[in-house]
């Protein structure tokens, strides 16, 4: 009877130990940590692996695992990955030739994770997954700011006196507030980032327009010919 031999496999993801899918690997034993040049990115609720010779460190783990259990996570990954070997440089700094999943599927540089570690990134939260604390100010910022702007101008706010100026500059200050909450929501890429984005934007065109409509005249006033 043929014996099932081993070999080395490098997982930088829910594989992990500690994450998701790591039950798959069954008792394989850990070899150690491990790292590779590359570039990781979050696809989705999982991450993927670019190899890149120029990149950054890659954090992962080696196990050694049967061949058999090779072929269950070739099924596991699909066809959003490709098996390869590549040259993985363990923690203790011994240089070793293991199998990985590189990512064959198209990714978008903004969610390139830096540090490179799957693990860390769980660990910190998830970006997408987390309360959108930006999202929820943006939508009560911006009505908030966008009634204050108009009661202002009815009611006259806007004598020239001191108080005047005040009520405008206030006025004209809260409108920046819903705009750099949305810019962070679409930074963090909030569960409703898109929606904070679209009032970030209505926020920026109405603090123009506001400060157009409230101090041009007074330019002009200054300034008569």
């Amino acid at each position: 009877m043929a014996v099932n031999q081993k070999t080395l496999v490098f997982v930088y993801g829910t594989l992990r130990k500690g994450s998701s899918n790591h039950f798959r690997l069954g008792k394989a034993p850990l070899r150690g940590r491990a790292w590779i040049l590359g570039r990781l990115y979050r696809i989705d609720w999982y991450p993927g692996l670019r190899l890149d010779g120029e990149g950054v460190p890659v954090r992962g783990e080696l196990y050694e695992i049967e061949r058999e259990l090779l072929r269950e996570l070739d099924a596991f990954e699909g066809s959003e990955y490709e098996r390869l070997k590549a040259t993985v440089h363990a923690e203790d700094g011994e240089t070793l030739y293991a199998w990985l999943y590189e990512y064959r599927g198209e990714v978008d540089p903004r969610t390139e994770l830096l540090p490179a570690d799957w693990q860390r990134f769980e660990m910190d939260g998830q970006r997408g997954s987390s309360f959108p604390w930006f999202s929820l100010a943006t939508f009560s910022l911006l009505p908030a700011a966008l009634v204050l702007s108009v009661f202002m101008i009815l009611s006259g706010g806007a004598s020239l006196n001191s108080s005047g100026w005040i009520g405008r500059l206030l006025s004209v200050a809260l409108l920046l507030l819903p705009f750099l909450t949305g810019t962070k929501a679409q930074k963090y890429e909030e569960r409703w980032a898109e929606g904070a984005g679209a009032c970030a934007a209505v926020a920026f065109i109405s603090f123009w327009l506001l400060l157009l409509v409230w101090f041009l005249p007074v330019a002009f006033e200054a300034f008569p010919n």
